[in-house]
C-alpha cells in the first residue's frame, strides 16, 4: 500500500510540473523562446562562402492551419535567410512539383526576384516533375538544369469545376440559392455553367496565361510568340525543353551545385542545406496534445488535393 501511494504522488507531481510547462508554453509572452533561424548542415565543406540547397517538392500552395502539407512558409522563411545572409552568394533550388496554386507561384516567383536583387546567383535543379507553376518560378532562374527525362513544361493555368447535375437529379437532388446577384452561385457543381460564366472564367484564365508567357519570355530571353507557341499546356521531357531554351543543360543536382559556384565565382563555397528550426514547443507537445506546426510538416507530411475547392492554378494534372 505505502508503495502504491508513493507511486501515485510521483505520477501526480509529474504531472502538475508538465501542466506548468504547459501553461507557460502556451502563454504568448514566451513565444520568443522558440528559435526562429533555420540551423545549418554543411554538405561540403569550404570557405565561408555559402551555397544553399533548397528543396521545393509537392503541390505549391499556401500552407493551412490544419494542415500545412507543402510548407509554403518555411520555404519562404528559408528564403528570407538566405537573403539576410551575407555570405550566401547563390541558392540552388531543387524543384520537384507539378505546380499549384496561382497566387503562391507568383508570391515565390517574386520572392526569387527579390534574390537576385541581392545578387545572389538562382541556380534551378529540375527533379521528376517541375512542370507548370515549377515552371514558373524556375524561369528567373540564372541557369536551369534538368535529368533528360525530366517532366517539365504545362505552360498554362486551368480553372476546373465538376458538374454533379444529372447525377443530382438521378437522385432527386436539388439546392435552394439565395443570391445577392446573377453571378453570386457561379461554378456551382449542381447545374450546367452557361456560357456567359464560361466568359468569366476565361477572362481569368487568360489573364493568368498572359502573365505566364510574360514572365517565361522575360526570365529565358525568349521572343514572345514562340513562347506563345510552346506554352500550349504540353508537357516536355528535359532532352526536349533544352532543344527549346527552356532549360539550359542537362545535369542533376550535383552538376548544379557546380554551376552556382561558378557562376557566383565562390568555387571553394561551403554547400548547406537548412535544418528545421529547434521549436521548444516540441518537446512535450505530443504529449500534452498539441503539436508545434513544424514538427507537424516533418512528422506527418500528407498532399492536399488541389481541387479542394476551384483555383486558378498553373497546375499539371493528367
Amino acid at each position: 500500500m505505502e508503495k502504491r501511494k508513493k507511486m501515485a504522488i510521483w505520477i501526480i507531481s509529474g504531472l502538475v510540473i508538465l501542466s506548468v510547462i504547459a501553461f507557460f508554453l502556451r502563454d504568448e509572452s514566451f513565444e520568443d523562446l522558440e528559435v526562429q533561424k533555420w540551423e545549418e548542415e554543411t554538405i561540403e565543406v569550404g570557405g565561408p562562402e555559402k551555397i544553399v540547397q533548397i528543396y521545393i517538392d509537392g503541390v505549391i500552395q499556401e500552407d493551412t492551419e490544419s494542415d500545412p502539407a507543402f510548407g509554403y512558409s518555411f520555404l519562404m522563411d528559408q528564403l528570407d535567410q538566405v537573403m539576410e545572409d551575407e555570405m550566401v552568394k547563390a541558392i540552388v533550388l531543387r524543384i520537384n512539383t507539378p505546380g499549384g496554386s496561382v497566387v503562391a507561384s507568383d508570391e515565390i516567383y517574386e520572392k526569387i526576384l527579390e534574390l537576385k536583387q541581392k545578387e545572389k546567383k538562382v541556380i534551378v535543379s529540375m527533379g521528376s516533375t517541375a512542370a507548370s507553376g515549377g515552371y514558373y518560378i524556375s524561369a528567373p532562374a540564372d541557369k536551369i538544369y534538368a535529368n533528360r527525362a525530366t517532366l517539365t513544361g504545362s505552360l498554362g493555368v486551368i480553372f476546373s469545376f465538376y458538374n454533379f447535375s444529372e447525377l443530382a437529379d438521378k437522385y432527386g437532388v436539388s439546392e435552394v440559392v439565395i443570391k445577392s446577384g446573377r453571378y453570386k452561385d457561379i461554378g456551382s457543381p449542381l447545374r450546367a455553367m452557361v456560357p456567359e460564366e464560361k466568359e468569366i472564367f476565361q477572362k481569368l484564365v487568360d489573364e493568368s496565361y498572359q502573365r505566364f508567357v510574360d514572365i517565361i519570355a522575360e526570365g529565358r530571353k525568349l521572343p514572345r510568340e514562340k513562347v506563345l507557341e510552346l506554352a500550349d499546356g504540353r508537357v516536355y521531357s528535359g532532352l526536349q525543353a533544352e532543344s527549346l531554351g527552356l532549360v539550359d543543360q542537362l545535369g542533376d543536382l550535383e552538376e548544379a551545385t557546380q554551376g552556382a559556384k561558378e557562376l557566383s565565382g565562390y568555387m571553394n563555397a561551403s554547400v548547406i542545406r537548412y535544418l528545421e528550426p529547434f521549436a521548444i514547443d516540441s518537446l512535450f507537445g505530443d504529449f500534452l496534445g498539441f503539436k508545434s506546426q513544424k514538427m507537424d510538416l516533418l512528422g506527418i507530411k500528407q498532399a492536399i488535393s488541389p481541387d479542394q475547392a476551384p483555383q486558378l492554378q498553373y497546375l499539371f494534372r493528367p
